[in-house]
């Protein structure tokens, strides 16, 4: 078990299943790839900025323009600008002009293609993201007060839900994995059953004959759903407001 996730990952799900009891959902693994992905933006504009390894790999991979935004928000305008600077050099030297230009073409385009789909801040995230889950799985395995936390999970988001299983599935015996989804399981489908009728329910309310019917919670059913579909949004103490 990698050691260094534990304490991170207990401390996800014990708070999601605090704030279950408050009425706010939020799956513990979009819990643990926020702190991941908050963790990462700050690091790369602090000291690993200068770092000669990080920067070999910042050039090599570029960033996503959803990580290239957060980094702009940040307001660390100067890092982030000596970077990109690196990142444009690299760029250049990609292009590869010369006599053959046919030839250096088809190299620059393998090459760019693989700056613009990549990010090194991505990257960074599903490598630490990937061992949290396989942890968690393994932490059910070995550790009953763990089993108890997951239990006390109001839902798991479909991808990170997914994920689990994978990991449980590869990390857990099948008398174990049987035993685990049967729990895990039970919990997500209840949920996927709420939102279904709460989808309908609020359907239905735009059809007149159901008008003065009560709205009992249906209406921010379509944004539950896309949650529950795309993880990835934790709620902030204005949300929970």
């Amino acid at each position: 078990m990698e050691q260094i996730y534990t304490i991170p990952v207990n401390e996800a799900f014990e708070a999601s299943a605090a704030d279950s009891g408050e009425g706010v959902h939020v799956c513990p693994f979009c819990r643990l790839y926020k702190k991941l992905e908050c963790d990462e933006t700050e690091l790369i504009l602090g000291a690993s900025m200068m770092e000669p390894d990080t920067r070999l790999k910042t050039n090599a991979q570029g960033f996503c323009p959803t990580h290239l935004e957060q980094l702009f928000t940040m307001g660390k305008r100067l890092p982030l600008a000596l970077m990109l600077e690196s990142h444009l050099e690299h760029i250049s030297e990609q292009m590869k002009f010369g006599m053959f230009a046919a030839k250096s073409g088809a190299a620059a385009s393998k090459s760019l293609r693989s700056i613009s789909d990549g990010c090194y801040i991505c990257s960074r995230i599903e490598h630490n993201f990937n061992l949290m889950i396989e942890t968690a799985a393994l932490l059910w395995q070995c550790d009953t007060a763990f089993r108890d936390k997951t239990a006390a999970q109001h839902h798991f988001c479909l991808d990170h839900f997914t994920r689990f299983l994978a990991a449980a599935q590869v990390r857990l015996s099948k008398r174990e994995f049987a035993e685990f989804y049967k729990s895990v399981g039970a919990a997500e489908a209840e949920y996927i059953a709420s939102l279904k009728d709460d989808v309908s329910r609020f359907c239905k309310k735009f059809d007149y004959r159901y008008a003065d019917e009560p709205w009992e919670g249906a209406k921010d059913a379509p944004e539950r759903t896309a949650y529950f579909l795309s993880g990835d949004k934790v709620p902030d103490a204005k949300d929970k407001k």
